[in-house]
């Protein structure tokens, strides 16, 4: 789905000037407590330096800053980092750097979070290692990528829709979106009753979000040009081959990894 790295950067461009607005339940810290589950305690994050790896529109920096980081690199390779900077204006000790994840400034930081960027790099390891060396003595690595497992029907209902959907300029795409809010909408309310795939997904996180959010999730779907589902061992193999250690996963939803690691520097 795509060769080049490039593409999908700005497909990812594209998605975020259209899609500006951080509100709602998207932007709550209710989801990032749900994103870290047992692996991290959000209120860890105060007075702590921070790098936020494909930062988007600054969901995320957002909520960062409001746990109290002292400082902020918000990393953006697309050239929506102007979205970012209008986003991100008021918000004090936040620097923005429009570069790729490869290119992470070795600042010492106390947390790293890559979060729902790293399955869409084509080539992970050179991004891996360099938030690796990004990271303080005691730093960590935060992940959150889409799992493999539980997700074979989903993928084989999504893989030929993503054939043509990639290939379409965004007002047809998101008219498309547009379309298939009432069909997911109905799926998620007999989630509710019935014991179906992506049930806890549903209810726990897509029913939640308002009308925007539901599109927006969508058409993250539908849009970027190459993505990959990580299967646990795969992403451990990844991570100690990129020279990381103490790695703990959180299966998030039943769908998606969540994951913390440190960098195993030379004794």
């Amino acid at each position: 789905m795509g060769k080049n790295r490039h593409d999908t950067i700005d497909d990812f461009g594209r998605q975020w000037t259209a899609f500006r607005e951080n509100d709602g339940y998207y932007a709550s810290l209710e989801v990032l407590d749900e994103l870290f589950g047992p692996l991290l305690d959000k209120r860890a994050i105060e007075g702590k330096s921070i790098a936020d790896v494909g930062a988007g529109t600054g969901r995320f920096v957002r909520m960062f800053a409001q746990l109290g980081a002292s400082r902020i690199v918000a990393l953006e390779p697309s050239e929506a980092v102007h979205v970012l900077k209008e986003n991100l204006s008021d918000l004090k000790h936040v620097e923005i750097i429009q570069a790729t994840a490869d290119k992470l400034p070795a600042l010492g930081f106390d947390y790293v979070f890559c979060i729902g960027v790293l399955q869409f790099i084509l080539h992970p390891e050179p991004a891996l290692r360099a938030m690796g060396r990004a990271l303080g003595p005691n730093g960590k690595l935060f992940l959150w990528v889409y799992g493999r497992e539980q997700t074979g029907i989903y993928l084989l209902l999504l893989r030929p829709l993503r054939l043509i959907t990639t290939r379409l300029p965004h007002p047809i795409l998101s008219a498309i979106c547009n379309l298939l809010l009432i069909p997911t909408w109905l799926y998620g309310l007999l989630c509710r009753r019935f014991d179906l795939p992506f049930s806890r997904y549903m209810k726990e996180y897509f029913l939640k979000l308002d009308r925007y959010g539901k599109k927006l999730t969508i058409y993250d779907q539908l849009n970027p040009k190459s993505v990959k589902y990580y299967k646990r061992e795969e992403l451990l193999h990844l991570l100690e081959k990129c020279g990381f250690k103490d790695i703990r996963f959180h299966n998030r939803l039943g769908y998606s990894w969540s994951v913390t690691a440190r960098y195993g520097r030379p004794s």
